[in-house]
C-alpha cells in the first residue's frame, strides 16, 4: 500500500525523512512514496533505507513503547545530525497500528499532528477507489435467497470501511472552511435533522429543536457545518436508549467586550449513558473511545468526536462537553455570529 509518491517531497521540505505504519510485531504495513520494496518487511528495513543503525537497544526501545501504548520520542543518531523516531499510536480497519516516523529534531509537535493526519487521509484516498468498485460490484449482483444474508454481511462491512476511509480523508482536508456564507443555524440543524430522521424513527427517539428568536446568522462552510451537526445527532443517538429524547437548542450570547459580535451556541443533549469525568478531556482526540472493551456494545472509529472538533475549530469557536454518567450528555460548540448583529438585536 504506497502512498502519493510526491509526499516525499512534500515531507521531506517539511522536516519529515520518511514514515511508515508498523503493527505490533514491528512489520510494516504501509509505506511513503516510492519505497514500495520495504512494504511486507521489518522496521528494520526502514533503518537500512536510511542508512541508520538497527541493533537490540532500538528494538527494545520500540517495543516497549508499542507495549505502553503511548506516543513515544527516540533519538537516533546518523552521520550528520541526531533526528527523532515518533512512534503514533493510531487505528486503521478497526487494528491497532503505530505510525513510525523520521524527522528533524526542529520540527515541532503542531506541524508533526499534521503530517500525520495528512499521511492518513492519503492513505484513505487511495483505498477509497477498490472500495467503491467492490461496493458497486456488490450492488449489481441479484443473489439466491441462501446468498442474501452473506451479500448483506459484505456490503454493510464495506459500508462502514467506506464511512471510516471518508472521515480520515476529511480530516487531511479541514484547514479552513471551502465556502464561507452566512447561515441560520435553524437551517443547519434542518438539513443535518432530515439526514437521520429515518433512523430516528426505527429507534423511536423524540427530537426536540428549541432555537433563540432573531439569533443572528453565523459565517461558515455550509456542508460542514451540516457534518458538524450530523456528527453530534449520531453520537447522541448512539447512546441513548430506543424512546429516548435528544433536544437541539442554540442561543446568542453577548459579547465580553462592547465591540464584539457576540458567539451562538449550539447544543446537542441527550439522555444517555453519560461520560465519566476521567474521559470528557479525552473523548475529542483522535481514535478515542469510551467503548473500547472487547464487545464493543457502541462500535465507532473514534473518528467523529474528533473531526467535530476539528471543524468548529476552523471556524474560530470552542466545543465541550457537559456529563454525568447515567444522565446524559450536552455538547455544545459556539460559532462566531456574523457581522451586523449589532443592529440586528437592537
Amino acid at each position: 500500500m504506497p502512498w502519493l509518491k510526491s509526499e516525499r517531497k512534500v515531507h521531506s521540505e517539511e522536516g519529515i525523512y520518511g514514515a511508515v505504519l508498523v503493527d505490533s510485531s514491528l512489520n510494516i504495513t504501509g509505506v511513503l512514496g516510492d519505497s514500495e520494496e520495504m512494504l511486507g518487511g521489518s522496521v528494520s528495513d526502514f533503518f537500512t533505507y536510511f542508512n541508520l543503525d538497527y541493533g537490540e537497544e532500538e528494538e527494545r526501545l520500540l517495543k516497549d513503547a508499542i507495549t505502553n501504548g503511548k506516543e513515544a520520542v527516540i533519538e537516533i543518531s546518523s552521520d550528520k545530525e541526531t533526528l527523532n523516531l515518533i512512534l503514533m499510536p493510531t487505528k486503521l480497519y478497526d487494528k491497532k497500528q503505530w505510525l513510525l516516523i523520521l524527522k528533524r529534531r526542529d520540527v515541532t509537535l503542531d506541524e508533526l499532528e499534521e503530517i500525520k493526519h495528512n499521511i492518513l487521509a492519503n492513505i484513505s484516498h487511495e483505498l477509497l477507489t477498490p472500495i467503491t468498485i467492490a461496493k458497486a460490484s456488490l450492488e449489481i449482483i441479484d443473489p439466491t435467497q441462501e446468498e442474501e444474508e452473506i451479500l448483506s454481511t459484505a456490503m454493510n462491512a464495506i459500508v462502514r470501511l467506506e464511512k471510516l476511509l471518508r472521515d480520515l480523508v476529511r480530516i487531511g482536508q479541514i484547514r479552513e472552511p471551502k465556502k464561507a456564507q452566512v447561515l441560520k443555524i435553524r437551517e443547519v440543524a434542518e438539513d443535518a435533522f432530515r439526514l437521520i430522521k429515518r433512523i430516528v424513527e426505527s429507534r423511536r427517539i423524540n427530537i426536540e429543536m428549541s432555537i433563540e428568536d432573531n439569533l443572528p446568522e453565523v459565517e461558515g462552510d455550509r456542508d460542514a457545518l451540516v457534518h458538524l451537526m450530523l456528527l453530534l445527532l449520531n453520537n447522541a443517538i448512539k447512546f441513548s436508549p430506543d424512546g429516548g429524547k435528544i433536544k437541539i437548542y442554540a442561543r446568542w450570547r453577548a459579547p465580553e467586550h462592547s465591540l464584539g459580535r457576540g458567539m451562538v451556541e449550539v447544543c446537542v443533549e441527550d439522555t444517555g449513558i453519560g461520560i465519566p469525568p476521567e474521559e470528557q478531556e479525552r473523548i475529542f482526540d483522535l481514535f478515542y473511545q469510551i467503548d473500547r472493551g472487547p464487545s464493543r456494545k457502541y462500535g465507532g472509529t473514534g473518528l467523529g468526536l474528533f473531526l467535530a472538533k476539528s471543524i468548529v475549530t476552523i471556524h474560530n469557536g470552542k466545543i465541550w462537553v457537559e456529563s454525568e454518567p447515567g444522565r446524559g450528555s450536552r455538547f455544545c460548540f459556539t460559532l462566531p455570529a456574523s457581522s451586523g448583529i449589532e443592529k440586528r438585536r437592537l
